[in-house]
C-alpha cells in the first residue's frame, strides 16, 4: 500500500520533517496548520493542540514508524472467526492500539474486529445519529434560531451564538465537520421541541436500524449513564448515514464556512485524515474522558469503500494512526479482484434434439470482485443443463460459481457460444430410433 505522502523510515528526521510538513500542508489547506483552525476534538489548551497537530502530521507525512506501544493479538477477528483459531500469524493483522474497532466493507461485511459488541462510550460520533435525524425530520433550506441552551452545553463548540439564524444545512456542517455540541443542541431542538424528545428519537431510530447495542441520552456525545454504543453497531450506522448524500457530502470537507456578515465563520474539519489520507471521504471524530479518542473514518480506492471504526485509543494522535493503519490493512488485503473473464469457454452442454450432440458454453462477462486474501483462493463450480433446440447464441444454459471457503464471492451467468437450429425431419426420426435401440440393447 501507498503511504500517505512518500515513505521515510529514519525516526531520526521526524523532527526536521515538521516545518517542511507544516509548509506544505499550509499550500494544501492554509489554515490547517494553525491553532485555531486545525481544532482536533474536544481539545482545550491551544499549546497542546498545535503540539498534536505536528506531531499528527509529521507522523502521517513523513511515514515514521506509528505505533511504538501498538499491538496486534491472535484473539482479533478476521472475517468473524479469530486470527489464532485460522492459524493467521499476528504479523499479517493491524497493529493497532484501540480497546475496540473494525474494518467493514461497503456492504457491512465485518473484514477485520477486535471485541466488536462491546459497549462503550461514543463521544462526538453520537453525531452521526444526530445528523440522520435532522436530514429525514427537516430541510436543509430550515431556518433554525440558535437557543440559549445550546451555547450553554460547552465543550466542543462551533462558536455559535443565541438568537443568530443559520440554516438546517449550515448547523449539519457545524456539527459534523467542527463537532459542535451548540449545534448538536439546535438541532435537537428545532426538530424535535426538546434534547428529551429528541434522545427518544434517537433510540427508536437505533432500535429501527437493529442497533442492539446502541443506547443515547443526549444528541452531542458528552457522557453520560446509558451513553454507549459498539464498533459492530458503528458499522451499521455510518454506512447509513454515508447512503444520504448531505451527510457524505459535508464529511469530506476539511472545512465549511457558516453564517453570513460579521458572524460568517470558517470552521476546520477535526478528521485531519482528509486531504493527507489517499482517498478519505471522512466520517466523524470524537473524544472525552469516557470515551477515549475515537474515529470513524472512510475512504475508497479502486472501487472499494472501506470504513475504520477506531474506538478508545489513548491520544488524538494515536487515533488516526490507528485508522490509517486498519485503512491500510484493509486495502492491502481486501482488493478487487477479476475471476471471470467474458468469452471464456467453461463447459459443454447437451443439445438433446441431436445424438451426442452438444454446445460450447463461455463465461457471459468480465466479473471483478472484492477479495479478502486471506480467506485462501477462490474455487469455481459450474453447472450447465441440457436444453432441446432451437438454441440461440447468448442464451444462458448454466451458471459458475465462485467460493472462498464457505463463501460465494460470485455467480456468473453462462451463455451459448452458438446457434443450434432444430434438426429435420430424417435427423429428428433417426435419433428417435437410434434412442430406442440403445435403450432396448
Amino acid at each position: 500500500m501507498n503511504d500517505i505522502i512518500g515513505r521515510k523510515t529514519a525516526t531520526t528526521r521526524m523532527t526536521t520533517q515538521v516545518p517542511r510538513v507544516c509548509r506544505r500542508l499550509a499550500i494544501r489547506h492554509p489554515l490547517r496548520c494553525s491553532i485555531g483552525i486545525l481544532g482536533v476534538v474536544d481539545e482545550r489548551n491551544l499549546a497542546a493542540r498545535a503540539i498534536a497537530a505536528v506531531a499528527i502530521a509529521a507522523i502521517l507525512f513523513a511515514g515514521v514508524p506509528p505505533h511504538a506501544f501498538a499491538k496486534a493479538v491472535s484473539s482479533d477477528l478476521v472475517d468473524g472467526t479469530s486470527a489464532a483459531s485460522r492459524k493467521i500469524d499476528v504479523d499479517a493483522l493491524p497493529d493497532v492500539t484501540m480497546k475496540e474497532g473494525a474494518v467493514v466493507d461497503a456492504d457491512g461485511r465485518i473484514l477485520w474486529a477486535r471485541s466488536p459488541n462491546a459497549r462503550r462510550p461514543m463521544a462526538s460520533i453520537t453525531k452521526i445519529m444526530t445528523a440522520v435525524l435532522a436530514l429525514e425530520h427537516s430541510s436543509p433550506s430550515d431556518k433554525v434560531t440558535v437557543p440559549r441552551e445550546a451555547v450553554a452545553v460547552g465543550e466542543s463548540s462551533a462558536g455559535l451564538v443565541a438568537g443568530e439564524k443559520l440554516t438546517m444545512f449550515e448547523l449539519l456542517e457545524a456539527l459534523l465537520v467542527k463537532s459542535g455540541n451548540d449545534a448538536a443542541v439546535t438541532v435537537a431542538i428545532d426538530v424535535a421541541g426538546s434534547q428529551t424528545a429528541f434522545v427518544e428519537m434517537m433510540n427508536q431510530k437505533a432500535k429501527d436500524l437493529g442497533l442492539s447495542n446502541t443506547h443515547y441520552a443526549n444528541p452531542h456525545g458528552l457522557d453520560a449513564p446509558g451513553h454507549y454504543t459498539t464498533a459492530k453497531d458503528l458499522s451499521v450506522l455510518v454506512r447509513y448515514a454515508m447512503s444520504k448524500p448531505e451527510f457524505r457530502d459535508i464529511v469530506r470537507r476539511t472545512k465549511v464556512t457558516i453564517g453570513t456578515g460579521k458572524r460568517r465563520t470558517t470552521l476546520p474539519s477535526t478528521d485531519l485524515l482528509l486531504g493527507m489520507y489517499q482517498g478519505a471521504i471522512g466520517v466523524k471524530t470524537g473524544n472525552t474522558n469516557g470515551a477515549g479518542y475515537s474515529v470513524v473514518s472512510a475512504a475508497e480506492r479502486h472501487g472499494v469503500l472501506l470504513y475504520a471504526i477506531v474506538m478508545g485509543t489513548s491520544s488524538d494522535r494515536q487515533r488516526f494512526l490507528d485508522a490509517k493503519s486498519l485503512l491500510d490493512w484493509g486495502f492491502a488485503h481486501y482488493r478487487p479482484l477479476q475471476i471471470a473473464d467474458r468469452g471464456t469457454v467453461v463447459a459443454e452442454a447437451s443439445v438433446t434434439s441431436y445424438l451426442d450432440r452438444s454446445v460450447p458454453v463461455e463465461v457471459s462477462k468480465d466479473t471483478t470482485v472484492a477479495v479478502l486474501d486471506l480467506d485462501g483462493t477462490i474455487k469455481r463450480t459450474v453447472a450447465v443443463s441440457a436444453v432441446p433446440a432451437p438454441v440461440k447464441a447468448g442464451q444462458q444454459l448454466g451458471v459458475a460459481t465462485f467460493r472462498q471457503g464457505p463463501r460465494v464471492v460470485a455467480t456468473v451467468p453462462l451463455v451459448a457460444t452458438e446457434d443450434v437450429g432444430r434438426p429435420n425431419v430424417f435427423e429428428a426420426v433417426w435419433t428417435a430410433i437410434v434412442r430406442v435401440w440403445r435403450r432396448v440393447f
